[in-house]
């Protein structure tokens, strides 16, 4: 892992920086999952302060450098339960989604995941929930080792075309923010 000449900054997406951050998460989107179709936002984003702003149980961070660039995006949500293969698992209302987690290519490597989720951790230790959860997939370089050596162990994986990988850790939080 590389070193900053300056630490990059995280911290709640402002009201002023909210087109900045879907345009950002966006476009990093696009370039991980090709595949996708990509003419419409996804729901989060659509209501963006309905979702992120306004509920007590969701946030999403932003990694900023220099003059407020925004160079990452990690975010939470409630688990809706929607994933067959792990329905039941959390009891209602007890699992937070780690949701939109990206680094800018030109950035990555230099710690800044590894920054939002310290940060992300340590707001919903203040929260009701009591795991966090994400799903990953094999095809996407390093990230299952990353969200390992954050803590996170596989609860089951699938052999679909996607790759899926179901993980999750206690929630709670983490020295050294």
């Amino acid at each position: 892992m590389t070193q900053f000449l300056i630490k990059p900054t995280v911290a709640p997406v402002q009201v002023h920086q909210i087109q900045e951050a879907i345009d950002f998460a966006m476009r990093v989107r696009r370039e991980v999952f090709p595949m996708l179709d990509h003419t419409r936002l996804p729901l989060d984003f659509e209501q963006f302060s309905a979702h992120y702003m306004e509920s007590k149980d969701a946030i999403f961070l932003v990694a900023t450098v220099g003059e407020g660039q925004i160079v990452g995006s990690i975010g939470i949500l409630p688990y809706d339960d929607r994933i067959e293969v792990i329905q039941g698992r959390y009891p209602q209302e007890s699992a937070a989604e780690i949701v939109k987690c990206y680094v800018d290519p030109a950035y990555r490597r230099y710690g800044i995941g590894s920054m939002m989720l310290q940060a992300l951790e340590n707001r919903v230790g203040d929260m009701r929930y009591t795991t966090l959860y994400l799903h990953t997939h094999r095809f996407l370089p390093g990230a299952v080792d990353f969200w390992n050596r954050q803590g996170f162990t596989i609860i089951t994986e699938q052999n679909d075309d996607w790759q899926t990988v179901h993980m999750d850790k206690p929630a709670g939080k983490v020295e050294g923010v």
